[in-house]
Formats: C-alpha cells, sequence, structure tokens
C-alpha cells in the first residue's frame, strides 16, 4: 500500500467561541491510500485543547506510519486518518454499493456575543434545522443565561435546542445557569464541567439531560462515563475516537447500556465529514447529529457535505 499526505488549511467564516478559546481556521492532513489501482481517503484535523495531539505530532505520526503502514498511528487523530483511509480503501477494493438516504443535521450556533444569538439561531430555522446547538460557558454566567433564553424564545417548538459548555462551567456555574432554565426547553447539554463525576448531580438537579464528548477518548474512559451513569448520550467524533471500527465499538458499548448516541463532526474537512456521515446513517440514522459545520467554513465544500434544508444527502 503506497500512501501519499497533503496538508491544508481551511478558513472559519467567523470566529467559534467556546471555553477551550476562539478557533479562527483548521489545519488538516489529508491521507490517499493507494493499492491495486483503488484509493482510499483519510484525514486528520487535530485541535489544540480538545486532548489531541498537535498539528505537528500528527504530520509526523502519519509520516512515520507512512513507512511503516501495517501499524496504525497511536497520537489519537491520526490514527482516525488512517483508519479512515484504509476502510476506505477496502470498500472502493469491494466495489460495494455507496451508502444512500439522508440524515438531520444541526447548526451551530458558536458566537459568544448576546446581540448575535438571534440572528444566527433565525438564519439556522430558516435553513430547516431541526435542531440547533448552542456554545456556552465562554462568557459569564449571565450572559450564558441572557443567550439561552433568547434561544429558546426563538426555536420554540421548531426545534431542539442543544447547550455545549466544552467542561467550561464550574459545578456552581453549571448548576446556577441551567436552573434558571426550565428544562423541558433543552434537548441535553453537552459536558457541563470537566469533571464527569458532577455531571449526574447537575443532571439530578436541573432535570437537563447530558451530553458526554470530549471525555470519550478511549475505552477505559468510556467505561467509567457507563459505570458513573454520568451521560444519558454519547456525542462521538470519529475524528477523534480512532476514526470508524473504533467508533463502531463504542456506539455498540452505548448500546448495551441504554445511552443514546449522536455523530458529531470536529470541525472537519470534507473527507471525515462524509465518513461521519455514513456512520451516522449506518448507527443512527433516525438522530439529528452534529454534522452541519460545512457551513461555517469560507473553503467550499462538496455539496454532498453541505446542508441542504437541514439534511445532509447521501449519493
Amino acid at each position: 500500500m503506497l500512501v501519499a499526505l497533503e496538508t491544508r488549511k481551511l478558513r472559519l467564516r467567523h470566529p467559534l467561541v467556546t471555553a477551550h478559546g476562539s478557533t479562527t481556521h483548521r489545519k488538516i492532513i489529508e491521507i490517499t491510500a493507494a493499492e491495486d489501482g483503488f484509493q482510499g481517503h483519510g484525514e486528520a484535523a487535530p485541535l489544540p485543547g480538545f486532548g489531541l495531539e498537535t498539528f505537528s505530532e500528527s504530520l509526523t505520526a502519519l509520516q512515520n506510519w507512512v513507512k511503516n503502514p501495517n501499524r496504525l498511528p497511536d497520537a489519537p487523530a491520526a490514527r482516525s486518518a488512517a483508519a479512515t483511509a484504509i476502510e476506505n480503501l477496502e470498500k472502493a477494493r469491494s466495489s460495494s454499493a455507496p451508502t444512500s438516504g439522508k440524515i438531520a443535521v444541526q447548526a451551530l450556533v458558536g458566537s459568544s456575543e448576546s446581540s448575535s444569538i438571534e440572528s444566527e439561531v433565525s438564519h439556522a430555522l430558516n435553513q430547516g434545522h431541526l435542531a440547533i446547538k448552542v456554545k456556552v460557558a465562554a462568557t459569564d454566567t449571565k450572559t450564558d443565561i441572557a443567550r439561552i433564553q433568547s434561544a429558546i424564545k426563538l426555536v420554540g417548538s421548531e426545534a431542539a435546542l442543544r447547550l455545549d459548555a466544552n467542561g467550561g462551567w464550574s459545578l456552581e456555574d453549571a448548576l446556577y445557569v441551567l436552573s434558571a432554565i426550565d428544562s423541558d426547553d433543552v434537548d441535553l447539554v453537552e459536558e457541563p464541567t470537566a469533571n464527569p463525576f458532577d455531571w449526574k448531580k447537575v443532571s439530578e438537579e436541573t432535570g437537563v439531560k447530558i451530553g458526554a464528548d470530549e471525555q470519550l477518548t478511549d475505552e477505559s474512559q468510556v467505561h467509567q462515563l457507563i459505570k458513573y451513569g454520568a451521560a444519558q448520550t454519547f456525542v462521538l467524533k470519529p475524528s477523534v475516537i480512532g476514526g470508524p471500527p473504533a467508533t463502531r465499538k463504542v456506539a455498540e458499548l452505548a448500546r448495551t447500556n441504554d445511552i443514546d448516541i449522536l455523530i458529531s463532526s470536529f470541525l472537519d474537512g470534507p473527507i471525515a465529514l462524509r465518513s461521519a456521515r455514513d456512520l451516522a446513517m449506518e448507527l443512527a440514522p433516525n438522530e439529528i447529529h452534529g454534522l452541519g459545520t460545512a457551513s461555517l467554513f469560507i473553503d467550499k465544500f462538496p455539496a454532498d457535505v453541505v446542508p441542504n434544508n437541514g439534511f445532509l444527502r447521501c449519493p
């Protein structure tokens, strides 16, 4: 198997502000694995602050993998990219029919400004999204409450409202903010605090369901989250977890323990988005997934990974 690497930079239309800071662009590494006239593609897009290696570490790991493609890289983003390329190569070799159908995807509101929440949420609703995720915990709790309450009024019964704190609240702040809203108005909150042992208390005291995301980094951590009943939903990022095979394994563990799953983008490029879309179709076709991120970029993405009326369509 021959492997080629190429680096790219993707630019966001507006800074995405989270508890980890502000992101203006994504540096990605695209992989092409070729054998017997067939090709498979993968992509690594590590993002500092989210438990992954740096871009340079990922690139080095993949350069070493090129020399010895029989052993997947240990670095998480690099491993995910390599595993995706290998699976796509096998799909090309088998000439299997491509995935078909469509999945619903949520819109992402990432600005920290209260003044912009109305325009961003209204735009998402006009685009046909059935769920909207609002980033929180990047400012103060009063601003968070104001932004959430504005989003609740705008969304009404038209869409599900989800929150993502990226572990940025303290336990006290999480309880304060979530107690200020009606739990029926929020579908779930992802990672309210950095300590997953807080989450059960947050859910029990506020009535808001919890989604695990960044904490789903390896199998031992997954088992810990299950053991402590920390979350009702696992938000699976294939580009973080280890690619399609690892994602399927975690999804099966979740199902066995009555935990819902969503498939989510890591502000990925087109290759990783396409792979995640296909996994969403395979593992949870009736959920609303976190894969509506292509429109956040200035760079033009292929039409099959750009939301159309709130859906991604598989050709």
